[in-house]
């Protein structure tokens, strides 16, 4: 359930935060926690601390991802909101 973390966190700080820097910082957060969360709990869903290191290890890009495609998301709503209203 933490890996969601990242995940939707990275679309919605992608989209909604103008800050890069700061957006990026609580991305690499929420990451972060999902990791230690994931590799800590994960004898306690049968499998071992290595299973959990390398479902870590996927999440990684697919954070990264999920906060590009944020981030465009944000690019084509500024588009579309600039030239939308430049053609009334």
């Amino acid at each position: 359930m933490f890996a969601v973390l990242p995940l939707l966190g990275g679309l919605l700080l992608g989209r909604f935060v103008n800050d890069r820097r700061v957006a990026i910082a609580i991305q690499l957060a929420l990451f972060a926690v999902a990791s230690a969360v994931l590799i800590a709990s994960a004898p306690d869903h049968g499998a071992t601390h290595t299973h959990g290191l390398l479902i870590a290890m996927v999440l990684a890009p697919v954070s990264a991802a999920t906060f590009t495609l944020g981030t465009l998301w944000q690019h084509h709503a500024t588009f579309a909101r600039q030239h939308g209203a430049s053609s009334r």
